[in-house]
């Protein structure tokens, strides 16, 4: 067997309901103020507001920016690193799904080194560390809360740049089952048909590692089993808070996230939807 070095830089809450472990996982950072970073779905669903609220109760205040987009921009991490500087927070929490992610990883380093984020673009153009970052995934495709990975739209050239570093993990993940709840069917089904595609990818790419194609295996027979009960029937999703496949589909998405040594440059299960 070949020779590899593997490091997981990173903590991982993984269970039902840790989402109310935030404001304790921001006080190990040493957080006074976070930036939460999330879209306009989840804010008008009062998701956003929890988590603010919640680590308002233990002392900690929030600054909110909502208006990530799909695929997001330049345009865009440039209006949010603006209101990070402006809000006075030292630490940043990605909600929601892949977008968030790449934003919110993207502000860390302009907000902390300044200039664009396309003159990171590449591998390994960040200096150093970027601002403190929790992700907090509400989907389960792109597994973004534990990748290197930041991929932000450029206008200007039609094109979609890559940043890649180590730096941009984030230092925690909470990977909670319940806020699955909070997608449309279609963002789940999608996302359920991306990390199967990573699964593939993980398994079958050529020069991949053995540690990689164990968590693509795994993925694919865990997303084979639990996404019919995540998609299917509208009174299994309005009751899905006490679904059994929420939380091994977070698992899943995470392993699949770890196993990824390329950024994922298309919505894979929003092509097929």
């Amino acid at each position: 067997m070949n020779e590899f070095t593997f490091s997981v830089p990173q903590n991982i809450i993984v269970g039902k309901g840790s989402l109310a472990k935030l404001p304790e996982v921001a006080g190990k950072l040493g957080g006074k103020k976070a930036f939460i970073i999330s879209g306009p779905h989840l804010n008008k669903m009062g998701i956003v507001q929890s988590c603010a609220d919640a680590m308002k109760a233990k002392g900690i205040e929030s600054s909110v920016f909502t208006e990530t987009e799909g695929n997001p921009s330049v345009e865009t991490v440039d209006k949010a690193s603006a209101a990070y500087k402006e809000s006075g927070a030292d630490f940043i929490v990605a909600l929601g799904g892949g977008s968030p992610m790449d934003v919110a990883k993207a502000v860390g380093v302009v907000a902390r080194y300044g200039g664009s984020i396309t003159e990171y673009e590449g591998a390994d153009k960040v200096p150093g560390d970027i601002i403190p970052l929790i992700a907090v995934p509400t989907t389960a495709g792109t597994g973004s809360e534990v990748t290197a990975f930041s991929v932000i739209t450029d206008h200007s050239r039609n094109y979609k740049l890559t940043v890649f570093s180590y730096k941009l993990i984030p230092s925690y993940a909470i990977l909670d089952a319940e806020l699955l709840t909070t997608a449309p069917v279609s963002v789940a089904a999608a996302c359920g048909i991306d990390a199967m595609v990573h699964a593939l990818e993980a398994v079958y790419f050529y020069g991949g590692l053995s540690v990689f194609r164990c968590h693509g295996r795994e993925g694919t027979g865990a997303d084979r089993c639990q996404y019919p009960q995540l998609c299917g029937k509208p009174r299994r999703y309005r009751g899905s808070r006490e679904y059994a496949g929420g939380q091994p589909f977070c698992r899943d998405s995470f392993l699949l996230g770890a196993s990824r040594r390329r950024p994922c440059h298309e919505p894979s299960g929003q092509r097929i939807f």
